[in-house]
């Protein structure tokens, strides 16, 4: 767990701007990243590149977390908020300690415990709309794309973070990749997690809504070999 939040959210935008060719440079990005205990913050400018890299952050430590056997939930909101990083440049520790606070914040944990359901991170619909907005305005850029693959609207209304856009090629993962080994983690993962739920039907809900996911990213992949099995993610029929 610790590897995947101990990186510094410089590393990802450097990352993230060359993917994209984004038009500002990483330095100019001005996110604050933080987290403490099992919760973790992150927030940027309200502009389509800067949304794009908390949306690559997120992707990027969710996916983390859940190869290590940790699943993700939470909440994107767009508002008024103060947060202050405890470093400041060059690692020089400051006076104040890290703090964040405002009604963005308040936002994103009230929309994430009521509507999350689940281990997903969701998407405020105003959050959703600027993405849209974005889209068809720049229906070419790579950044559009990006958005494309990453963010989908879920059956129960909210938009949220596809976090196995990268299993098969697509227009923004152009090229194969060898996730077998990241794969067959997560599926193990998953099945433990849907197994120790077996008993508690809320709990198996909300395993099984990723399971799905998983699967239908296989299954778009054809990596049958990794597909969690009916047995472990049961499904009524007629017959």
């Amino acid at each position: 767990m610790f590897d995947a939040l101990d990186v510094r959210n410089d590393d990802w935008a450097k990352v993230y701007a060359a993917e994209i060719g984004a038009v500002k440079n990483p330095e100019e990005f001005d996110e604050f990243f933080y987290s403490f205990s099992d919760f973790i913050t992150m927030s940027v400018k309200p502009e389509a590149e800067d949304i794009g890299l908390l949306i690559y952050t997120i992707f990027k430590v969710c996916r983390q977390l859940l190869g290590r056997g940790f699943a993700s939930r939470g909440g994107i909101a767009e508002g008024q908020l103060f947060h202050r990083n405890g470093n400041v440049a060059e690692g020089k520790a400051s006076a104040a300690s890290s703090m964040i606070f405002g009604p963005a914040f308040i936002d994103a944990y009230q929309f994430e415990s009521a509507h999350a359901d689940g281990p997903r991170v969701i998407l405020q619909g105003k959050v959703w709309q600027k993405i849209e907005d974005y889209k068809r305005k720049n229906p070419n850029t790579k950044l559009t794309k990006f958005f494309k693959v990453h963010i989908k609207r879920a059956e129960d209304g909210p938009a949220f973070i596809d976090l196995f856009a990268d299993f098969h090629t697509n227009e923004y993962y152009e090229n194969h990749r060898d996730l077998d080994s990241e794969m067959d983690r997560i599926k193990n993962y998953i099945c433990e997690s849907l197994d120790e739920s077996i008993d508690r039907p809320l709990h198996f809900k909300k395993n099984a809504q990723l399971a799905n996911e998983f699967n239908l990213a296989i299954r778009t992949a054809e990596k049958h070999a990794h597909m969690i099995p009916g047995s472990k993610l049961p499904k009524r029929s007629n017959s």
